[in-house]
């Protein structure tokens, strides 16, 4: 076996391993250093593959995957800084807990640390950020059969495990060759019958043993946080018997198909106040159409900026579930009320309380410990009946709700301005088909979708970037979703993010994809105009606001996508109800003015506070 022959049967060991573990798409950054990885990719059965000429698009669309899919895409890049550019990739997956697997090809490892071509010390390269990493020896015939938990086939089995989780999250896999990198001809590919081919057994399951240090051949394993037992939760569970002013806030989730549902069955149930971030699962979860009346709100971000609400809404016990919300309104009030019991539910692999408010913090399935709480029987017991609602627990729930109701009816007389683009992000919302996926960019389209999309019953989930909140990879994040069988997507994005990630368009050379990108285009970063730095001009402008002046129509016809222009809410709406229903890719874009779009928010809060003042100051019988 020649030197090209044996980087691709160790190539293919690996890719073996991994599709053994579910592993079923591959992004393919191309180099020549890769070329064994990619060939092997290429011709290892149950493996799809793509390509991306922007490594940093092959990270995002990866990530995209696996939140959609709930399973991890690996990602082959070649050596030096292609590896580097995944790592905003990596953060964000290591935030939000999402499966990814990097396999970045190498250089040998005595070319390190030297002036060799396109070479850096790539083990490591990612830190802290990922659950596990590794960098395998060179590929030699002795390693490549060799069975049990020091193989190389075992660790690649270890860092799919990783990835999966629980906690899900990134591993990197560093993979050096020497050359010939390639066999001598295509017939070298191993197109013959898997079974003649030396690759090692890949049926034992040996425990994972950890070793330690950073030389070439040794692997890492991460520190990560396990489960506990399920009777932990006997504690939140006698603290809502005795409560009375709970409230269940449901940040954005990991996997809001399960928290969300949860999240809601827990509020119609036992009548629990609950704050339904976008992100969350809950805030249009499908249930809440047979939980008429479930105390499950959205408004808060806008009548919780008032101390006496803050005050007569005080509560007596939290449940926080999920990532900190999207709103720092709510998040201020969190703060607020520090002497409050607040429990956080959480199987993450990073904290989720970075104010320090916990009193209690539970290592557990947040669905699961919620589902127990409603006591509804998808925890493995029998279904209970709800108990009765005491008299002052149904007030302390129609104060939650009266406040909500009037929130709303002061918010929706502005879903119809033109220049809100708060109203855009309503009209998205009212335009998704049954079963689509709405990804919502960071800065302020996250942020207006919580504050100007009313909770519903809709057969529809929406995902974002939160572990980071970064402007970039969006288009390829939205591009990935698809990819990972959430279609159809509909991506809300400002012009900013959009230009930081343009490259990501490419991939829609699959026409399979089926995407509509609804561009709010405000020639700016819009968010910075809703700051107290708009006073301080002449940096203001230059500086924050970034005015660029590009035509972005122009990124459509260059990699051939439809365009469309809406002008209001409405138009907006039918273009995205027509957008969804054909194959492909397009874009449609509406054009606001980032001054205009900052006093219609201050009308519409100013038009809230107003109708909260007159319930906060009503006379009471």
């Amino acid at each position: 076996m020649n030197g090209g022959e044996l980087n691709l049967a160790w190539a293919r060991a690996i890719f073996s391993a991994l599709a053994e573990y579910g592993v079923e798409e591959v992004e393919i950054g191309p180099g020549s250093r890769c070329a064994p990885l990619v060939l092997a990719a290429q011709i290892t059965p149950g493996l799809r593959i793509r390509v991306h000429l922007d490594e940093r698009c092959a990270g995002f669309f990866a990530l995209g995957y696996g939140r959609a899919h709930l399973g991890p895409a690996a990602i082959v890049t070649t050596s030096g800084t292609a590896v580097a550019n995944l790592l905003p990739a990596v953060v964000e997956a290591d935030q939000s807990d999402v499966p990814l697997i990097v396999v970045s090809a190498d250089r040998p490892p005595a070319m390190r640390g030297a002036d060799a071509n396109q070479t850096i010390m790539q083990p490591g390269i990612f830190g802290e950020r990922v659950r596990f990493d590794a960098d395998l020896p060179l590929p030699s015939v002795d390693e490549l059969n060799k069975d049990g938990p020091r193989s190389v086939v075992e660790v690649v089995r270890r860092a799919a495990r990783q990835a999966a989780g629980p906690p899900s999250g990134p591993v990197h896999l560093n993979v050096p060759f020497e050359k010939p990198l390639q066999p001598e001809s295509p017939e070298g590919l191993g197109l013959e019958d898997p079974a003649d081919s030396p690759l090692p057994d890949l049926a034992s399951e040996a425990e994972a043993i950890e070793r330690g240090g950073d030389t070439p051949g040794t692997w890492r394993r991460r520190p990560g946080k396990r489960l506990r037992g399920r009777d932990q939760d006997t504690l939140v569970a006698h603290r809502l018997a005795i409560s009375r002013r709970p409230l269940l806030v449901a940040g954005p989730a990991g996997d809001p198909g399960l928290d969300g549902p949860a999240a809601t069955r827990l509020a119609a149930r036992r009548g629990v106040p609950t704050l339904a971030d976008p992100l969350s699962g809950a805030r249009f979860d499908q249930g809440l159409a047979g939980a008429e009346g479930a105390p499950v709100m959205g408004a808060y971000d806008h009548f919780l900026r008032l101390p006496e609400a803050l005050e007569r809404l005080r509560p007596d016990l939290i449940i926080r579930v999920g990532r900190t919300p999207t709103s720092g309104t709510l998040e201020r009030a969190l703060a607020a009320w520090h002497r409050s019991i607040q429990v956080v539910i959480d199987d993450g692999a990073h904290r989720k309380d970075h104010q320090r408010l916990a009193t209690h913090y539970l290592r557990a399935s947040a669905a699961a410990v919620l589902n127990r709480l409603a006591g509804d029987g998808r925890s493995g017991e029998g279904d209970r009946p709800s108990p009765p609602l005491a008299p002052h627990r149904r007030r302390w729930m129609s104060d939650w709700m009266e406040m909500e109701t009037a929130a709303w009816a002061a918010i929706e007389k502005d879903l119809s301005d033109a220049d809100h683009e708060g109203a855009y992000a309503a009209a998205t919302i009212r335009a998704l088909p049954p079963g689509a996926t709405l990804f919502v960019s960071s800065s302020m389209p996250v942020r207006d979708v919580d504050s100007y999309c009313r909770p519903a019953a809709l057969d529809i989930q929406v995902l974002g970037n939160r572990g980071a909140s970064g402007i970039d990879g969006i288009v390829s994040t939205v591009m990935g979703c698809a990819g990972g069988g959430a279609g159809p997507v509909v991506g809300l994005v400002g012009d900013i993010a959009f230009y930081h990630d343009m490259n990501g368009l490419l991939a829609a050379r699959d026409k399979q994809l089926n995407v509509v990108f609804v561009l709010v285009d405000n020639d700016g970063g819009g968010i910075f105009h809703m700051l107290p730095i708009r006073h301080f001009e002449p940096v203001f402008t230059p500086c924050f606001a970034t005015p660029h002046g590009l035509d972005l129509r122009h990124a459509a016809r260059l990699y051939g996508l439809p365009f469309t222009e809406a002008s209001t809410p409405a138009e907006l709406e039918e273009a995205i109800a027509a957008g969804v229903g054909r194959a492909g890719t397009e874009i449609v874009r509406v054009r606001t003015d980032r001054e205009r779009n900052r006093r219609s928010h201050e009308r519409t809060r100013a038009r809230v506070a107003r109708r909260a003042h007159e319930i906060l100051n009503r006379e009471e019988p």
